[in-house]
This record gives structure tokens, sequence and C-alpha cells, in this order.
């Protein structure tokens, strides 16, 4: 009896120390995260929005954020080139090329976490092995200026691009810069082929970097059409500048549906404080600021304002593995063919 006794106590506080060394962790998580004082994150999120998050993330717990921002080629060159330099300086890492996060996944360079809050976004939006979270998603649409653009020849199909009417008055960016574009000409290449771009070619379209540019000569009436365009770069101005020429076309083939995963790299300079900020980019505030910028947050319910819903619209879904298996020839190829910059 007295045994008995004796393993249950020592049961108990077997269970007690457990509890509270589960407890602390959690609050040590936050603590070390403190002591490190810093996050690094790199991401082709735009800078406005990072800044915001940043700023939130820094006044909320007292760690600085240091933001990299370029477009998802110059994030994912960066970094690669880290890799080859034998030390990587990211924390936090998030763009818009799904097919990279499942390549640095399989070479073991990810450091898998499931933040806090996973469970409240859409399946998915979650990579079930637990290594990325696509925190905000985009749509590559058609942007107009509805000043230049008469109603009747209003861009409805990705292929309008190809009409005469269009040389020299054309905008778009490079696959080589902007994830979106890379997700997009794959599409076309897999639905129209290369002869596609060999007839752009012939309208002499402006190849620039940023759609944050391209949407500024849009606007200044400069260009008529920007294709491919991200839909959060159309619906940010018009929440600021309703009045803004500037409208968006949905084609007929359907809209580009394209994820913004985010991950920690192993072996990061502040791991708890990358786990602590991925689980900050996970909540429903920081949600809230993806939806007020005009992106598709990952989290169920939070939802952009004045924008279609996705089950409205036709979705095309990239084929990540085709990408993964083509990507340096789909950029290197457009600049054969479109002198990309």
């Amino acid at each position: 009896m007295r045994t008995k006794i004796i393993l249950r106590m020592v049961v108990c506080c077997l269970a007690f120390t457990l509890l509270f060394a589960f407890t602390g962790a959690i609050a040590a998580d936050i603590e070390a995260a403190k002591r490190e004082g810093k996050v690094i994150f790199y991401t082709s999120t735009d800078s406005k929005t990072a800044e915001r998050i940043g700023d939130m993330f820094t006044e909320k717990y007292g760690i600085d954020v240091e933001i990299y921002r370029t477009g998802t080629g110059g994030v994912i060159s960066k970094i690669e080139m880290e890799l080859r330099a034998g030390k990587v300086a990211v924390d936090v890492v998030q763009h818009s090329d799904p097919t990279t996060f499942e390549d640095w996944k399989a070479r073991n360079l990810l450091h898998g976490y499931s933040p806090e809050g996973i469970d409240k976004f859409h399946e998915f939006a979650v990579d079930p092995d637990g290594y990325w979270v696509a925190l905000r998603s985009n749509l590559s649409v058609i942007a107009y200026n509805p000043n230049l653009v008469a109603k009747e020849d209003i861009p409805r199909s990705w292929r309008d691009a190809l009409d005469p009417k269009w040389k020299g008055r054309l905008l778009m960016s490079s696959p080589g810069y902007a994830g979106s574009t890379r997700m997009w000409a794959a599409e076309v290449v897999k639905r129209y082929g290369w002869d596609y771009f060999r007839q752009l070619a012939k309208n002499k379209p402006y190849i620039g970097k940023s759609h944050s540019g391209l949407r500024t000569l849009l606007i200044a009436g400069e260009y008529d059409v920007i294709s491919p365009m991200n839909i959060y770069h159309v619906f940010q101005t018009v929440y600021k500048e309703p009045e803004s020429p500037i409208a968006v076309s949905y084609p007929e083939e359907g809209v580009l549906f394209i994820a913004g995963p985010a991950g920690i790299f192993k072996n990061s300079p502040y791991p708890n404080a990358a786990e602590l900020f991925m689980d900050f980019l996970c909540s429903e505030e920081v949600q809230k600021v993806f939806a007020d910028r005009a992106y598709y947050p990952g989290r169920k319910g939070v939802l952009p304002l004045a924008m279609p819903r996705l089950v409205d619209l036709k979705l095309l879904i990239p084929d990540y593995e085709w990408i993964g298996a083509h990507k340096q020839e789909l950029i290197e190829k457009f600049d054969e063919i479109m002198g990309g910059k």
C-alpha cells in the first residue's frame, strides 16, 4: 500500500513538473525572442505593408524587424547567394513562388514550425508537412486606364494583348523579377505555347520590374494597359485614391491564383524571434493588415474590402510541379524573346 502511494506521488510530481515545464516553455520562447532582440525578414510583400507589420511587431514585443524587400526573384537570388557563401542571414522569408519553398523543403533548408492560430487558416494555405504557410494570396489580372481605353476595347482575354492596336501601349513585369509574372508566364506557355510571347513581342511592351512602378506609368497616362497585373496594386490605389484612372478586367480564361508562402530558415540568426514573428504574421491582427492592403489573407473569415470573393471568380491554379521543372527556362526564354530587363 505504501509503495502504491509513493508511486502515485511520483507520478503526480512528474505530471506537475511537465506541466510547469511546458507552461514555462511558451513564456520562455517569448522571453528568449526578446533577449535576441531582432528578427530578419526577407519579403516580396509591398514595402508599406511590410513596414507596417514590422512596426506593429516592434511596438508589441520590443523586437526590431530588419526588412529586406524586393521582388520574388530578388528574394530568392539573395538567399541562394547566401547559401553558396555558406551563411544564410535571414530568419523569416516570404515571397510568391511556392515552388521554391518546396525546393528548399526538399533540400532540408527550412525549419518546421506550426504557428499559433494555424488551425484557423484555409487548408490550401498550409503546408501539410509544416514548413510554410501562405500568409496571403494574390491574383493576376489585367489593369487598364479607363481614360484611355474605350469600353469596347477593354481586354477581356489574355490573348487580347496580342492585338496590334496595343503596340507601344502595353506594360508588364519580368518573370525573372516578379513571382506572380512567372506563374502567369507558365500558364500562358502551357496554354498557348511560346508563340504567344513571339506575337506579344511585336507589340513592344515596356518590360519593367515593380508592379507599383508600372502602376504609376499607367495612372500617369503614359501607357494604356498592364497585362498581367497584381490585383492588390490596383485596389490599394482604389482604396486610397478612388478617382485614380485605373480599373480591372478579369480575363475570360480565368485569373491566376498566386499564393504567398512564408517560412523559417534552419539555423537562422534569431530562431526564437523567428518563431514569434511567424506567430504574429498568422495572427488575426496581421491578417487584417493584409486584407486592408488588398491581399487575400490565408486566415479564414478575414476578407479584403470591395474585392471579388474567390468563389465568385474563375481561378487558374498554377502547375507548381511543372513550374519547378521549367523555372529557369521560363526566365531565360522570356528574356530571349521579349528582351526582359
